[in-house]
């Protein structure tokens, strides 16, 4: 994909997929772990937040602003 892009004669806006969806959750948790810290999540909703499951830290919290209830 790269490679094709950078063969357009001009500037264009592009979008690569892997066509698999995956969830803040998971990404965090992938996150975490290329540092070696686990999370542990607690609460739920606009609620839940993710605590480092060694020190009991708040690492991670949802921003109501971007929460959204259901899939869309």
């Amino acid at each position: 994909a790269m490679w094709l892009m950078l063969q357009q004669e001009t500037p264009e806006d592009y979008v690569i997929a892997t066509g698999e969806s995956r969830t803040v959750r998971e990404f965090v948790e992938v996150a975490f772990s290329c540092i070696g810290t686990k999370i542990t999540w607690e609460g739920q909703g606009v609620d839940e937040i993710g605590r480092d499951s060694e020190s009991g830290k708040v690492l991670v919290r949802v921003n109501p602003k971007f929460f959204r209830p259901t899939e869309v």
